[in-house]
């Protein structure tokens, strides 16, 4: 069964990121700087967390087979085909602008396939950054560990509600311990909090409960508490003498959780007024979403970072260029490309059993 809504939002954040990183912060279109509507990409990532909870456990949970097996198959190659893809293409444009082969980077590749990337100048203690300069993958690392911890906690604790308990429950000590601890894996699990709320959110629709703040308190008083703690991890940052910025660490966390209670509030509000205009704004977005994944992931290269079509000597349409590229290329990797080279790793999978 297909999510409208959601895949209409899928769609939407992966393009809203797209124009993030490509139209300047001040595009003036009619004498109006509409660049500033572009300003919110991170907000746009935080929003896929939500989704991306909401999604993996409805799959999850409507799914007969539930062994790790399948789960880790379909999680693996979901993630990792596309990526080494674009991986390969990062390394080969770098080599093109270098002109010779360039250095693999062979230490930062196998740490960003272990999924332990981040933006270092964003966030402290950083184990290694984006592989080729692709900061958009800093995402990838959060998606799959939160995929990782999914399953046990599925398979080892039968209430959901208790499921819940214990993940806000550790995402708010997290919280705490992340004020002296600015460390990568309290910081996951920290932000499971954001992810989650999706899968309450997915269990609550397949429950057909209400989606009232009653029936939603669990994330609201723990997505609350965490933007309390994190403000004041943020208060004494300052106070200590330091300088901050609404974009970097300690700011930059708090001002995510914030946004992912602003979102679950406003979901519960526009749910009780019917989604009026919903479908007018995102519904055509929808066409993006089976190809989303690979427009995030290989965006940097061929659109925000991109000169390939410079010779045309315009930047408009160039820009146009670019996002027309983007578009041919994500649709062959997501949509002809990575079910062939899944079918073969699923053949190669089963072979490799015998």
């Amino acid at each position: 069964m297909r999510l409208e809504k959601l895949e209409a939002l899928r769609g939407f954040s992966a393009f809203y990121v797209v124009l993030h990183h490509s139209l300047p912060h001040n595009f003036i279109l009619g004498g109006v700087n509409i660049g500033n509507l572009f300003r919110f990409g991170q907000e746009a990532v935080i929003l896929f967390f939500l989704l991306s909870g909401f999604v993996i456990n409805y799959s999850f949970q409507t799914t007969k087979d539930k062994t790790f097996r399948t789960y880790f198959f379909k999680r693996f190659s979901r993630i990792y085909i596309p990526l080494i893809i674009i991986m390969a293409l990062g390394y080969m444009i770098e080599s093109f602008k270098n002109g010779s082969l360039s250095n693999p980077e062979l230490k930062a590749l196998f740490l960003n396939l272990l999924m332990l990337q981040d933006i270092g100048f964003l966030k402290p203690n950083v184990i290694v950054e984006p592989y080729m300069h692709n900061s958009p993958l800093w995402s990838l690392s959060y998606e799959w560990w939160f995929y990782m911890l999914y399953f046990p906690i599925q398979n080892f604790i039968r209430s959901k509600k208790t499921q819940s308990l214990v993940v806000f429950s550790i995402a708010i000590a997290s919280s705490l311990a992340y004020g002296l601890y600015p460390e990568f894996i309290p910081r996951v699990l920290m932000y499971i909090s954001i992810w989650w709320t999706g899968v309450f959110l997915s269990n609550k629709y397949i429950a057909n409960s209400s989606m009232s703040i009653y029936e939603l308190k669990i994330p609201l008083v723990s997505l609350f508490t965490i933007c309390i703690i994190l403000s004041i991890q943020t208060l004494t940052f300052i106070s200590s003498g330091h300088s901050a910025s609404i974009g970097i660490h300690p700011f930059l966390e708090a001002r995510h959780h914030v946004f992912a209670l602003l979102v679950i509030i406003l979901a519960i509000a526009w749910n009780k007024h019917k989604w009026i205009f919903f479908d007018k704004i995102f519904a055509p977005f929808a066409i993006l979403a089976p190809m989303s994944y690979v427009i995030y992931i290989s965006h940097y290269y061929l659109v925000a970072n991109a000169n390939y079509l410079a010779f045309l000597n315009n930047n408009t349409i160039a820009w146009v260029g670019y996002i027309i590229c983007l578009l041919i290329f994500s649709w062959f990797v997501e949509i002809v490309l990575h079910p062939k080279l899944q079918r073969i790793f699923l053949q190669k999978t089963i072979a490799s059993k015998k």
